[in-house]
């Protein structure tokens, strides 16, 4: 049986803050994360496309880097990357089985609670890092930031991408308290950079550093209408115009965060920032990925408020006047009426699908909630949904948007439709 699955049944104990368990395990390990430079990454949404834009412009300025997010779309090896590739299938195995096996040994004789599913998976990122000589991993956390199981690393610089509501039952249910959470990955004496953010929440950030770089302040980008490239411009620095592969005005801020965040550790790591190449080639899935063009079919990943919201404006810039029908499925710890409340205006048609896994939410409570806020939608089945989306997108030239969850990206590839990961 993969390893993956028996180290699955670990989130079944839930989320568990506190540090001292992933302390203990790294102790154990001669603490590999702290053989290489670390970029730390936190925030609400934005973070996976910060981290990846930030990995390739590094590799092809000449690095050997290592990149771990989460969650994953389908494999669990997606978390775990070095030079843009993805752990292989039987070295990922063996450090489970090793790790939990170590982990177990080290909580028992400790009198520790068990590591949580996590705990491990960010062990493994750090040791298999370490194995590889890796030159910098830019590290995702997973959640918060305080109390995250990555938040041991000190890094060469902290990022904040953009901060907003989710995981409430988690972080707290107000802004702020979701703001000091992130925070906790900003390190006395260490740079951070950070999106611009609403005014609580840079209220916060700066009462956990003194000297928080906004992106917005370092660096000016411009779409070259005709073209849809981008213009970059810094005090320092002009680029040529970039042609960035991840659809959508709102990537401009991460683009924004990436570079600042480059450009201030480019000094201190004594290298030139290759931002054209490896911004060209940056691939991120499941971020307005066009699967189908007759009709067009986008797959999104988005899956709170924020990020919803973010999806109509992309929609709205990119397929102005053209109606619109949603494939939605939800997890049930999600703010799903805040998500259908951001969309109702250009939901045209709906389907809701049962998400049928764990922390799934059943498509009929779904549409409880999209009556209240969507015109005309139906239950169904994916594969019916696809079908009867397609039909309907023909006849009326419209286009389709699957979304709500990045477990979606499981459907999909069920369904055989063309969808590479990487």
């Amino acid at each position: 049986m993969d390893a993956y699955y028996n180290l699955f049944k670990r989130t079944a104990d839930g989320i568990k803050p506190g540090l001292e368990v992933i302390n203990e395990i790294l102790k154990e390990l001669d603490y590999p994360q702290n053989k290489y430079a670390v970029i730390h990454v936190a925030g609400t949404n934005g973070k996976g496309s910060v981290c990846k834009m930030i990995e390739s412009i590094l590799r092809s300025s000449g690095f050997k880097t290592g990149l771990f997010t989460s969650p994953h779309l389908i494999h669990f090896s997606e978390r775990y990357q070095i030079n843009g590739k993805m752990i292989s299938k039987n070295k990922l195995n063996r450090l489970i089985i090793s790790m939990e096996r170590m982990a177990d040994t080290i909580c028992e004789e400790k009198n520790l609670r068990s590591a949580t599913f996590f705990e491990i998976s960010s062990a493994i990122a750090f040791q298999y890092f370490a194995d590889e000589n890796i030159d910098i991993a830019i590290i995702e956390t997973g959640m918060g930031g305080r109390w995250d199981a990555t938040n041991v690393v000190t890094p060469i610089i902290s990022v904040i991408t953009h901060i907003g509501i989710d995981h409430t039952e988690f972080l707290g249910a107000t802004l702020g308290k979701i703001a000091y959470e992130k925070a906790g990955i900003i390190k006395k004496n260490r740079l951070v950079v950070s999106a611009p953010q609403d005014k609580i929440v840079k209220t916060v950030l700066e009462a956990e550093g003194e000297n928080i770089l906004y992106s917005d302040e370092l660096v000016s980008i411009n779409e070259i209408r005709k073209s849809r490239k981008l213009k970059i411009t810094t005090p320092s620095f002009d680029l040529m115009p970039i042609n960035l592969p991840l659809l959508g005005k709102h990537q401009h801020e991460n683009v924004s965060v990436a570079i600042s965040t480059l450009n201030v550790i480019s000094n201190e790591l004594k290298f030139k920032p290759e931002y054209k190449i490896g911004l060209e080639k940056v691939r991120w899935p499941g971020r307005f990925s066009i699967l189908s063009t007759n009709p067009t079919i986008i797959f999104d990943v988005a899956h709170n408020p924020d990020a919803a919201k973010v999806l109509v404006d992309t929609l709205n810039d990119i397929y102005p006047n053209t109606l619109v029908g949603f494939i939605l499925g939800f997890l049930e710890d999600k703010d799903s009426m805040g998500f259908m409340n951001e969309i109702k205006d250009i939901a045209e048609r709906s389907w809701f699908i049962d998400m049928d896994m764990y922390r799934g939410q059943s498509a009929l409570i779904s549409k409880k909630i999209g009556d209240k806020l969507l015109k005309k939608s139906a239950i169904s089945t994916f594969s019916d949904a696809l079908k009867n989306s397609r039909l309907w997108a023909i006849n009326n030239n419209a286009i389709i948007v699957i979304t709500g969850s990045m477990r979606l990206a499981e459907k999909i590839v069920d369904e055989n439709i063309d969808f590479n990961i990487f």
